[in-house]
This record gives structure tokens, sequence and C-alpha cells, in this order.
């Protein structure tokens, strides 16, 4: 069992698994345990708020960090590459705070968060949060995986204790909210002693320089990509009533496990890239986990397709009956999930045009649903998602094709992924008009 997390990939996906049913676990118990529906909003739209301003670009900085790292291989007695990557992280997570500060009013009448507390206790959760993310990235990055595992169960474990504990005491859901900060203070004082015991304290103006250059496109690629979800349920408002937009937000969300597993795939190879491996080496790599990974999503996704509509109708009620409809289509998604296109173009760090088709994807999302809209109604934008996903991962094995020399048959096994993908196509259809 140790030995298969010995591989950096499934340590990562694994660890993403212990953290996802961390937070499922605490969503759950704060429902079963006692916090009324406005405790529980509140709660929830600190988390809101707190990703809104961070995620897209902790996620960019991240993934530039894992190739450029690898790149500029040095003396860990004089490395200081976390330590200046350290400072980038913190410098933006206090323009974070700032814009949160700034833009007060417009974030708290938004996420319904109110008072003078929560409002702070976010701020804080925000400051020692989101750099702690770093953590398990450098244990990916130094190959300590059972140590990124260790690290996991302990501070996500914690993370149930303290949130969850103040419910089962009866206290408010500011109790909980401190707990939440009380693990984000551990984790940010346990990610200070992990990068300084692999850094040094040194500012490197040139690499902080060339880190932005990798990483501002990412980050703007995520908030582009990000965007799109939003511009999809604005285009439904527009459309629809507030019980049509609530169907369509039922439906229109992913298996969680399938996010998780493929980007934790993808990050864990962008590690591989520059330390010296043969690129055939490390494409062949990618090519065998993605392999590996169709065999256990497609076959989850033939199943949520063929059990969408009745579980929908048995979990929601009638009332959502629509809501499986857009589920069943976005199920389709994991066809460009399993594709890694991206991988290799942010491997080689051509992130300009990761943020180029990006933006032509976001183009042709607003342009594609609107005009399904109109033919099929929420299906059909929806449908607009999963085309455009799959669109956009095509333009990426064309760009590294073409510019990078990489033939797609190199790290995407369309042996395995054509037939599921035919498969699944066949299910959707024979569950729509038959089922």
């Amino acid at each position: 069992m140790l030995q298969y997390f010995k591989n950096s990939t499934r340590a990562l996906q694994a660890f993403q698994v212990i953290r996802f049913i961390a937070m499922f676990a605490i969503g759950v118990g704060m429902a079963r345990l006692g916090f009324s529906k406005e405790e529980i909003g509140s709660y929830e739209a600190i988390l809101f708020i707190s990703g809104l301003l961070t995620t897209f670009w902790i996620t960019g900085l991240i993934q530039a960090l894992l190739p450029l790292y690898s790149y500029q291989v040095g003396d860990d007695k004089t490395d200081n590459r976390l330590f200046n990557a350290l400072v980038v992280v913190l410098a933006l997570t206090f323009v974070a705070c700032l814009m949160a500060i700034v833009f007060r009013g417009a974030l708290t009448g938004f996420a319904n968060l109110n008072g003078n507390l929560p409002f702070y206790l976010m701020v804080l959760y925000i400051a020692l949060s989101t750099p702690s993310t770093l953590t398990e990235y450098v244990y990916l990055l130094k190959g300590k995986n059972m140590l990124m595992l260790s690290y996991g169960f302990i501070t996500y474990g914690l993370q149930v204790l303290f949130v969850l504990l103040p419910v089962l005491l009866s206290l408010g859901v500011e109790y909980s909210v401190l707990g939440l900060i009380l693990i984000s203070a551990l984790r940010f004082v346990w990610m200070l002693v992990v990068v300084f015991r692999n850094s040094t304290i040194d500012f490197n103006c040139k690499f902080i320089k060339e880190y932005l250059h990798d990483g501002i496109p990412l980050s703007l690629k995520f908030l582009v990509s990000t965007s799109g979800l939003y511009i999809d349920q604005l285009i439904i408002g527009h459309y629809y009533d507030s019980s049509t937009f609530a169907v369509y937000r039922f439906g229109a969300r992913e298996i969680p496990l399938f996010t998780i597993l493929t980007v934790s795939l993808s990050n864990s190879m962008l590690a591989n890239f520059g330390k010296g491996d043969p690129l055939p080496k490390l494409l062949k790599q990618i090519k065998n986990e993605s392999k590996r990974l169709s065999h256990l999503l497609f076959p989850v996704s033939i199943l949520a397709v063929l059990s969408s509509k009745w579980l929908f109708v048995a979990v929601f009620g009638d009332a959502f009956k629509e809501s499986a409809g857009v589920f069943m289509i976005y199920c389709m998604i994991i066809i460009s999930r399993v594709l890694m296109p991206q991988t290799i173009t942010q491997g080689m760090r051509k992130n300009g045009a990761v943020l180029t088709i990006s933006v032509i994807e976001m183009l042709l999302n607003i342009g594609l649903s609107l005009l399904l809209i109109n033919w099929y109604g929420i299906y059909g934008v929806a449908m607009a998602t999963v085309i455009v996903y799959l669109v956009e991962k095509i333009l990426l094995a064309t760009y590294n094709s073409k510019w990078l020399k990489v033939s797609p048959s190199e790290y995407i096994p369309l042996k395995t992924i054509i037939p599921y993908s035919f498969l699944l196509v066949i299910t959707f259809l024979l569950s729509w008009y038959l089922v």
C-alpha cells in the first residue's frame, strides 16, 4: 500500500481526496448537527469570498512554480527559490486582503455576510490559508510523498474537529470560523517551517521576475476559465426566472472526484518537467496515467448517466427532474478532462499560448451558449460548456503539435479514450431518449 503512494501523482491525488472528504464531512456535519441554514450560509460565504479573491491567482502561481522550480535546479544550501515564491504569494495575499477591505460593501452584500466580526475573520482566514497552499507542493517538489499524506491526514482531521466541535457544543458559527482560522494558523506556521527548511532567505529579483512572467498568464487563464461558469449562469438568469436558474444550478456540476484526480495528475506531471528526464519519458508517463485514470472515470461517468434521472428525482424531488438532463450533459466533460495537452504546454512554459486559448474558449462559450439556448434552452448552455472544453483541449493539442512538435498520440491514449468516449455518447443518447 505504501509503495502505491511513492508515485507522486497518486500521492497528490490522495491528498486532494483527503481535502475533499474533510470539506464534505464539515458540510454534512453542520447540516446534521444543528446549524441553521443562515449559520451555514455565513460559513459558506466566508469560503466563497475567500476563493473568489484568491483561487485563480494562487492556482496560477503554483502551476507556474512546478516546472519553473525544476528548470532552475540548484544546490539546496543556496537555493532561494521557495523563499522568493513565498514572498510573491505573501505580497498577493496582502493585496487580496486589501481588496476585500476596499470592496467590503459589495462583497458582504453579495454574500450576505453581515457584521464586523464575520468580515474581519474572513480577512484573517484569507491571510493565513492562502499562503499555506504551498506546503503540499513543496513536499511534491521534494519527493516527500508520505510526509505530504501525513500532513493531509493530520491537518484536515484537525480541521473537521475544530470546525464541528462548536456545533456539538451549541456555539455560534463564529466559533466554527475561529476553528477554521486556528487550523489555518497552524498550517501557516508549518508552511514557514517547510519553506525555510528547503530554502535560504535571500531575495532573488531575477527569479521573482521570471516567476511572475510565468505565473501571471496562468493566473489570468484561471480567471478567464472560472468566469465562464458565472457567464453561463448570467445567461440563464437573463433568459429564465429564478426557479429555472435553480434547476440549472443543481444539475450544472461535475462529479468532484473527476476534477480532483485530473487536476492532481496534471500538477504532478508539471513538477516532472525540466528535471532532466527525456521528453519522451515524460510523455509516456502522462499517457500511462491518463489511460489508468480513463479506466476509472469513464465507467463512473457511464453509471452516472444511467442513474441520474431517477437519482435526481429521488434526492431532490420532481421539481428538479430537468436538473438530471443538465447533469447528464455535464458528465460528458470527462472526455476533455482526461486529455492533458495543457500539461505539455505549461510544462514547456508556453503560458502565453495557454492564456490566448482560454480567451478564445471564453468568447466561444458566450457565443455558443447564446446560440444554443434559443434551440435547446438550459440544456443548450450545458452543451456549449461541454463543446468549448473539448475545443480548448483540441486547440492546445494543435499548438503542441505544430509549434512544440509533440504529437497527440505521444501523450494521449487514443485507443483507450476514443472507445470509451463512443460508449459514453451512446449511453447518453439511449438514456436521454429511452429511459
